[in-house]
């Protein structure tokens, strides 16, 4: 599990086909609610100018939402898009607040892409629980929408429940 962590830590790309197994052994093991409640609480915990440095391109010589397959950042942010919008969030409120000409999700750049989500993890950090565990089986993404410091948090938050909860089970 360390090596891939480690991976994760280097990017999106760095994963190797064996972490998957690694990855579902111990995320996707977690149950939805508690996955989604630990994102919550690690992306509340990061500053917003922390997260703005990890998710705009070339800030650090990085792209995260750049380095996804066009498809694969676009179901991101109509996963977005659709929990902002279950929460009553009105798509002018987000294409204003997030400062975008328009919202569709299949044509969005990374920039635009980025824009979107550090506006979401300021204003809405609930729907970052919601849309992690849409995309709790893909490390790949949820390392490119979280970041390498909100992702250990979570991981690390998962970990220590999982462990509190089979030492209950034992007494």
């Amino acid at each position: 599990m360390d090596s891939l962590l480690q991976r994760l830590a280097q990017g999106p790309n760095a994963t190797q086909p064996q972490d998957y197994d690694d990855w579902n052994q111990m995320v996707g093991a977690a149950p939805q609610e508690k996955f989604g409640r630990a994102v919550y609480e690690s992306v509340r915990q990061v500053d917003p100018q922390e997260y703005a440095r990890h998710i705009q391109p070339g800030v650090d010589g990085t792209d995260p939402l750049g380095s996804l397959m066009p498809q694969q950042r676009g179901g991101l942010m109509q996963t977005v898009l659709g929990e902002l919008t279950r929460r009553g969030v009105g798509q002018q409120d987000i294409s204003q607040g997030a400062g975008l000409q328009g919202i569709d999700p299949n044509s969005m750049s990374p920039q635009e892409a980025a824009q979107l989500l550090q506006w979401t993890q300021q204003n809405h950090p609930k729907a970052y629980g919601r849309v992690a565990t849409q995309y709790q089986n893909e490390p790949n993404i949820l390392q490119s929408l979280m970041g390498n410091k909100a992702l250990m948090m979570a991981l690390g938050s998962i970990g220590t429940k999982l462990a509190s909860d089979q030492m209950n089970k034992r007494r």
